[in-house]
Formats: structure tokens, sequence, C-alpha cells
């Protein structure tokens, strides 16, 4: 509680100050309409960012941010999931799908002054895919598996890019809206050099101002954006861990905006005066990841023992206050591809048991079992209650043989910590980057997202068939095909039990009545561009 009391005394502090100057305008009425100055949205959120350069994280507190200052060549529509001009304004490709080539936008500036052009496209692009690039200063590169089809990028003219790919992939357009693919300054990365992280400069509609470590990122309004003015002249981003103050702060109207909320705390604020909860069908999944290459989890019998001791339809009550559905595959319901025709692995303590005394028994082990179980210290959007979710695992697993150490790690490191495999059981979920199959079973259970600097596949999970079927689906272009192909995988990994898929989430935000023009977008990204003071 220590950390969430200082963290809270920071955010009321600044908040203050703020009141004083012009958020006070927004919370009595007079911040104004789109475009207009004087007018500050304040954002309140679970924890802090760990980085501002798009190809180094893959947290989602940092992404809230990075959606605000960069773009991409291409972005999905403001209402729905369909892939629009951003950057680029018009693309093509070749009829073998190996080659796209991108007309960018005219005029458009970078924060720094800069004009975007196709070099700094290049240099964009190059930045992930050369692990040997002169300004790339991390080796802990995420997504450069969704890249890595790339295998040259070429400056045609001033405002024309050519992507030369390896082979066809099915999802390369999908890719370049995803936020690592965002366009940098190429200027402000050498200039800024490791400290680009913290000091980021893109073509977005606002523009980086200071960060505070655990305090405070602030952002401006960019002016000359090529969209036009967005309807705030300042973002302030709060990490306030503790959900009960964020709550307490919407109902005073010292944020506008409280994010990652537990359901029971969202509940109580629907229909409460001034305050309005907006929510949206989740592309997520929360799961238990099970570290494969660690005995005696390197058993898949041992692994489906646990995914039989957890009454996961308990635990949407529990953890979740009824708001989540039980899943039994990694990819959401709300993804094409999605299996609903899977086999029940239904919650059976006796069954659990039964078959943790086996291996116990094979393995010359004794009973209990003890296993790690590695937990985040601050809510995600698919998890928004992670230690009563611990603990609940923990209650569960132990009453079928097993002795569970619960470990609290912050959000970085205990991210940092799975990736290099030092976990046995974790907790984990992701929220789709791409609207496609291959960002969640790719992504998260493939072998070649298996590494210490970054690798998605916590459970090191390895199965050649799997990998065969994902490869192929990616390079498929016949829809019905890949459907078949993710459907054989699901299966597979279904059987396997390398994970315990738990529960997909619908998002809900909860905010100010007087904030307008901001609609939770199907992909739960938070661009909040659109959002303003005043009428509609």
């Amino acid at each position: 509680m220590g950390i969430e009391w200082r963290t809270s005394r920071v955010a009321w502090l600044m908040i203050l100050v703020a009141s004083l100057g012009s958020a006070l305008g927004c919370f009595r009425g007079g911040g104004g309409g789109a475009g207009e100055t004087g007018s500050t949205l304040i954002y309140g959120r679970g924890g802090d960012a760990n980085g501002l350069d798009p190809i180094h994280t893959d947290i989602g507190e940092s992404v809230k941010v990075i959606v605000n200052l960069f773009d991409t060549l291409v972005a999905y529509d403001d209402d729905t999931l369909d892939l629009v001009p951003s950057l680029a304004e018009a693309w093509k490709t070749s009829a073998d799908g190996k080659l796209w080539t991108f007309q960018l936008r005219p005029g458009v500036k970078f924060h720094d002054g800069n004009p975007l052009t196709a070099e700094a496209v290049v240099f964009t692009f190059e930045r992930i895919l050369d692990s040997d690039h002169p300004h790339v200063y991390s080796n802990v590169i995420p997504y450069y598996s969704n890249f890595a089809v790339i295998e040259r990028v070429e400056a045609v003219d001033d405002l024309t890019v050519a992507f030369h790919l390896k082979e066809p992939q099915a999802m390369f357009l999908a890719h370049m809206a995803m936020f690592p693919a965002a366009i940098v300054s190429p200027e402000a990365v050498k200039a800024s050099g490791s400290g680009f992280t913290r000091n980021p400069v893109g073509t977005g509609p606002f523009r980086f101002v200071r960060w505070k470590t655990d305090q405070e990122i602030v952002l401006d309004r960019f002016d000359e954006h090529w969209r036009g003015p967005a309807g705030v002249e300042r973002l302030i981003f709060l990490p306030i861990n503790e959900s009960s103050i964020r709550v307490q702060q919407l109902q005073r109207g010292e944020i506008h905006f409280a994010d990652n909320l537990p359901p029971s705390e969202v509940n109580q604020l629907v229909g409460q005066p001034g305050i309005e909860v907006q929510d949206t069908p989740g592309v997520n999944v929360a799961f238990l990841t099970m570290q494969n290459e660690k005995p005696p989890l390197d058993s898949k019998e041992l692994r489906q023992a646990i995914w039989h001791a957890i009454d996961r339809e308990h635990l949407v009550e529990i953890a979740y206050s009824g708001q989540a559905k039980v899943t039994d595959t990694m990819v959401p319901p709300t993804i094409w591809g999605h299996h609903d025709g899977l086999p029940k692995r239904d919650f059976d303590p006796e069954r659990a048991r039964e078959l943790v005394e086996q291996v116990a028994q094979k393995r010359d082990l004794k009973l209990p079992i003890k296993l790690e179980l590695f937990v985040m210290d601050q809510p995600r959007p698919y998890m928004q209650q992670p230690r009563q979710t611990a603990i609940y695992l923990k209650d569960a697993l132990e009453k079928v043989g097993f002795e569970i150490e619960i470990v609290t790690n912050d959000i970085r490191q205990h991210f940092f910590r799975m990736t290099r495999g030092e976990h046995q059981l974790g907790l984990a979920g992701w929220t789709a980057d791409v609207i496609d199959p291959d960002n969640f079973l790719y992504t998260l259970l493939d072998q070649d997202n298996i590494n210490d600097d970054g690798g998605n596949n916590h459970s090191r999970y390895r199965n050649q068939e799997v990998h065969d079927l994902l490869i192929a689906a990616q390079t498929e272009l016949d829809q019905d095909r890949r459907i078949e192909l993710y459907r054989e995988a699901q299966e597979k990994i279904f059987e396997d039990a390398p994970v315990v898929p738990l529960v997909n989430t619908n998002v809900r935000m909860a905010l100010r009545q007087e904030l307008k023009g901001y609609r939770l977008h199907p992909s739960a990204l938070m661009r909040l561009r659109q959002a303003h003071f005043g009428k509609e």
C-alpha cells in the first residue's frame, strides 16, 4: 500500500496545481470544443509506461501514450476495425504479393519540424530489422517476428517507399497498423540516442513534453498535425495504482478517464451523476502460462491437471464480478478463426488430483509439488484484479496436490522475468495488436517467439506441427484455408495444454460526462485525438 499511497499523493498535488490553471476550465465547463485552447485531459491509469520508443515495448501503459505521439502508414478507422490510409494516402501490391508500394501523404511534419520522407520510413523499419543498426539501443524488440518477412525497404523517391518481402504474407498490411510500426523522426533518434525512449518524436496529434517516472507523462497538442489540431490542448497521464483512488478522483472531477478498474467498481459507477461508462467486446485473452521447459511442467499430464483444477466459471464471479467469459482457446471469439468446437476440459478436481499423483509417482516427486506463481502488481485490461486472481488459483491448485508460492513483481519485471523463463506458473494476457488469429497463436505460442530479449511465448512451448501450421497460415492468402489451418493448430494446442486460457473480457472505461467526442474503439487503442470538452 505504501507505493500506491505515495503515488496517489503525488497525483493529488499535481491535480491541485493543474486545477489552478488550464484544467480548472475543463472541470467547470470552460474547456471549449475541438481545436480550442485552455483544455487539459487528465487520464488516470493503473501504472506507468516502461518506455516510449515504439520498437522496444509491448507494455499496454506505454502503448496508450505511443498511439497519441506517433502515426503509422495505415491505421484502423476511427470507429471500426477497417484499415484506412494514415501517413500513406495510397498503396498497391504486386500480383505475387511480395512487393508493397506506399505513397506518402505530402506536407506531413514530425514534432521536431523535419518533414516526413520515404527515408524516414526506411530508417524506422531498418531499426526493427537490423540487429546491428547503429541507432538501436536495446536488444529487446518484442515485435521483430511480425516484420521479419521484410527483405528490404526502399525509398523510391521522397514520398514513395517500397517494401520487398521474402514471401507473401496475409497479415502484412495489418502489421503496418501496429504501434511498433509507428514512424519515428530519424534526426531525433540520432540526437537522443538511448534517450529517445524518454524523449520521443513522431508525427502524431500530440507531442511529448515531459515524463516524471511514476508521477506523470505530459503531452501537448501538435497544432501542425496533418489531420488538424486535436480536441484538447494537453494530455496528462497519471499512474495511480490503487483503483479505489482512481474512482474517487473520477467522481470528484479530478481526472477525466479511469481505466483498468475492477468490474465491481465499474458497476457502481454506472448511472452516477457526471459519469459515463463505455464498454466494447474485448479482443483479448487472460491466461495462466506454464513454463514447459521446467520440470515437472514439461509433463503434459501435469499441465492438464492444472487446467482441471481451476473452476474458471467461479473465477469469473470472484475476480471479474461476472464481467468475463470462460474460454478454451487463445483466439478470442471476437476474431475470425476462433475455434468454438474444441472438446471441453472441465473443472474436475478429482481428475486433477489423480493426474498429479500419477506424475508424482512416475517421476518420484514428493507431494505436494511445489511451484511458484508469478503475478504482476498492476491491473491489466484482461485482468483487473491480478492479486485476487493469483490467490484464487493458489487455493484451487493446493486442493489437488500442489504447494504454490505467489511471487509479485512490478509490471516491467514481471514480463521481463517471464520472457527469460524464470517463472514456473505466471499470469499473463494479450490484447490484439492485429485483428488476426496469428497475433495470438504465432505471437504467444510459436517456437519462433522463444527468446530472452522480448519473445512473447512465455510458456516456451515447442511443437513443430503447430509451427508448420502457423507458418503456412501466414503465407496462405485464401481466408477459408487459413481458418482450417488455425482450427487444426488450436486443436493440437488444446491437447498439449501449454497454457490455461482463462477468460475473455469486455473492455470498460469510466469517464467524465463533460468529456465529449471519445468512443472506446473496438481495438481498445486509447486514441484521444477527437476527445474534447463542450458540445458534441
